[in-house]
């Protein structure tokens, strides 16, 4: 009997001992993001981790779809050349009304400045056209691909990590960092990563104005 006890024991011990070893999966996603992490800060040796947050991804989730951030991140940086251009034409334009007749009177200088006010508007015009063109040639491009995630399968598909630190800049300040990181089922590489930097178009890009400036020519692209 009592070798029966002693052998219980040692298989509840050797049970036990396997549970602890296993990881969990946010230590799993640590482990592979951290030397990421650190290998691209100025003071590697000032690391110190803050906190990570494990999100499963889904195909039909677009909010955690590392494409779709992709594809955003290339919108909001045409978009904003595109209204830069908008309002270097708009900017020109009115400079161009300062220099117009007035009583039907204008002198040499005044027009040479209105042709130069003319010309700059105009190509402002030109190069916002060739922009706005390329952002609706995006939405084309993957058009298929945007409307999966509303007729496409709800099917598991990696994990998103939010991950924070803190590491010291090159001026020694200790500052908060978040990078986003997207990895594959099994947690054993890293398929995408977002610093702040990276974000941060996505962060001064209105893409709602976008919507509204392009509601016509978007139409037309997702109702064809």
């Amino acid at each position: 009997m009592k070798e029966i006890i002693k052998y219980i024991f040692t298989l509840v011990s050797l049970v036990l001992l396997a549970s602890c070893s296993v990881k969990t999966n946010e230590e799993k996603a640590r482990e592979l993001i951290e030397p990421q992490v650190k290998a691209n800060l100025i003071k590697p040796e000032s690391y110190e981790f803050s906190q990570i947050q494990l999100d499963s991804c889904f195909s039909d989730n677009h909010e955690r779809n590392a494409d779709v951030i992709e594809l955003a991140l290339k919108v909001a940086k045409l978009y904003d050349e595109y209204k830069g251009y908008v309002s270097d034409a708009e900017r020109a334009e009115s400079s161009m009304t300062i220099y117009a007749p007035s009583y039907g009177y204008q002198s040499a200088h005044s027009a040479q400045q209105q042709k130069k006010y003319k010309a700059e508007m105009e190509r402002a015009q030109r190069k916002a056209t060739a922009i706005k063109e390329q952002i609706l040639q995006l939405y084309r491009d993957y058009k298929q691909f945007v409307m999966s995630f509303e007729y496409g399968k709800h099917e598991f598909t990696g994990w998103a990590a939010s991950f924070g630190y803190r590491a010291e800049t090159a001026g020694g300040m200790k500052i908060m960092g978040s990078d986003l990181f997207f990895l594959n089922k099994d947690l054993t590489e890293i398929t995408h990563c977002f610093t702040e930097k990276d974000l941060i178009p996505l962060q001064s890009a209105d893409l709602e104005d976008l919507k509204y400036d392009f509601e016509e020519e978007l139409k037309e692209i997702f109702e064809d």
